[in-house]
């Protein structure tokens, strides 16, 4: 596929990563769209996805691409609700059919209806974390399905390519085995008029680092789960391999919390508004008046208030918040410093 046409892609994901869909129309350029994988898509509240950073990979590469898909929206980790709009960018082809939690076993709506609707060149699919890790299926049985996965997209156009995607989360039981039969998979379902690769992340993710959690992941796992993602379309002819080394980039929110404080007798009580995605804030604090250095608490605290106790009263304390999804706190970025001077009652 020449990158002077679109192509339309379909993106899923299930329990953190998206299949796709990338089409090319006359005289447009590629679409891709994302449609069920657990790790990355569709990507949780305070998100980059790594279909923002696909999408960039292909648009800087001259690629006129066309992400598709029924949804626009981010899953709300801290409700638990889909329908958040709270993308760290959301300039970008937001489409995409994915939904949180998404199994080859239960995909909805089925990949065979999305093709037909939408009509892409491509799905790109990184489906089955949730088949292993929550369904328990063994490996074989992920692979039937992926096997009748490609079935269903073939069933919408017989002449539709797929990119099956490995299970990023290594440290989920059965993993490593599913992800050492897609090539072999790939090869065996290819035909003359559809094509299937496999897509392994540029390189290994690291959980607690590349994730936030067991499954889905930050942003330096976005950027690997895309950079795989891009050299599995350049198999396929639709643009460049993705750059390497990867570029650095800073994992935790990206938004810094909103912080006031309120003096009181030996405490301050602090509040604050999060960010996006924040599930919790470390509080650190430091007396001004004594010159001594930041102390960060040891715990990080839930929910929007706390009240620091045990002060000295007439002097100066400064707090200020580092913002934490999951177990990952920002790396560089901290709120507001506040200022409150604990006085005695009346």
């Amino acid at each position: 596929m020449g990158t002077s046409r679109r192509t339309r892609l379909r993106l899923a994901r299930a329990a953190g990563r998206h299949p796709g869909l990338l089409r090319p129309g006359g005289g447009e350029a590629g679409r891709p769209h994302p449609a069920g994988r657990r790790l990355g898509d569709p990507g949780s509240s305070g998100d980059w996805t790594w279909r923002y950073r696909l999408w960039q990979h292909l648009v800087s590469s001259g690629v006129r691409v066309d992400l598709v898909g029924p949804y626009e929206d981010l899953f709300d980790n801290v409700t638990s609700t889909q329908g958040s709009d709270a993308y760290l960018d959301p300039v970008f082809d937001r489409d995409h059919a994915a939904r949180w939690g998404m199994a080859f076993g239960d995909e909805s709506p089925p990949v065979g209806d999305l093709v037909r609707r939408y009509h892409p060149d491509v799905v790109v699919e990184m489906l089955g974390v949730n088949d292993l890790g929550w369904r328990h299926a063994p490996p074989a049985a992920v692979d039937e399905l992926a096997r009748r996965f490609v079935a269903d997209a073939r069933a919408g156009d017989p002449g539709v390519d797929v990119v099956l995607g490995e299970v990023a989360q290594t440290w989920v039981p059965g993993a490593p085995e599913y992800d050492a039969s897609l090539p072999a998979l790939a090869a065996d379902l290819t035909t003359g008029a559809s094509r299937v690769v496999a897509a392994a992340p540029a390189a290994p993710l690291v959980q607690g680092v590349d994730t936030y959690d067991a499954a889905h992941p930050t942003a330096t796992g976005e950027v690997k789960l895309a950079a795989g993602v891009g050299d599995a379309l350049s198999v396929l002819g639709i643009g460049p391999h993705s750059p390497w080394p990867l570029p650095v980039v800073p994992n935790g929110p990206r938004v810094p919390a909103t912080l006031t404080a309120s003096p009181g007798d030996g405490e301050v009580m602090l509040s604050w508004q999060s960010p996006p995605g924040a599930t919790a804030e470390y509080v650190w604090i430091r007396d001004a008046t004594t010159g001594e250095a930041w102390t960060r608490l040891p715990d990080p605290v839930t929910g929007t208030s706390w009240t620091s106790g045990g002060l000295t009263n007439g002097d100066s304390y400064e707090f200020r918040l580092q913002a934490e999804k999951g177990s990952v706190a920002a790396e560089d970025l901290y709120s507001d410093v506040v200022t409150a001077t604990p006085t005695p009652a009346p």
